[in-house]
């Protein structure tokens, strides 16, 4: 697809709510999820972190299912500061390994980022 080519609405998937900006889909609730998946406690947190550094709070939640019952039918919030992605489990596999390669392609150009990626993928409890 062309850079700037329109994809087409996707109901209650992609969408993102950004603070004092744009307004949600029509079909979106609060917090970008699509209507009815809402997060709740029914959710569970993956991960909730502010990274010291540079204070970048980055959040992701899944709807609570048994092992193995998660579907393409399902959205993941990743949330990054005040902007909250609603994505399908493989669109969120997708831009994890998009991220993975743009790193490579950044320490190809920037070989001194090696000690920040070595750090932030070193993370200690």
């Amino acid at each position: 697809m062309a850079a700037g080519e329109d994809q087409g609405a996707r109901p209650g998937v992609g969408s993102e709510m950004v603070e004092g900006g744009a307004e949600a889909p029509p079909d979106s609730a609060a917090g970008g999820l699509p209507s009815g998946q809402a997060a709740s406690a029914g959710d569970v947190e993956l991960l909730d972190m502010v990274w010291p550094e540079t204070g970048l709070q980055t959040t992701s939640r899944v709807p609570r299912r048994p092992k193995d019952a998660l579907s393409e039918d399902d959205t993941i919030a990743l949330q990054i500061d005040f902007v909250t992605l609603s994505l399908t489990p493989l669109e969120f596999i997708q831009l994890a390994s998009f991220l993975r390669m743009s790193i490579d392609g950044l320490l190809e150009q920037h070989p001194g980022l090696q000690r920040a990626v070595v750090n932030a993928f070193d993370i200690r409890d």
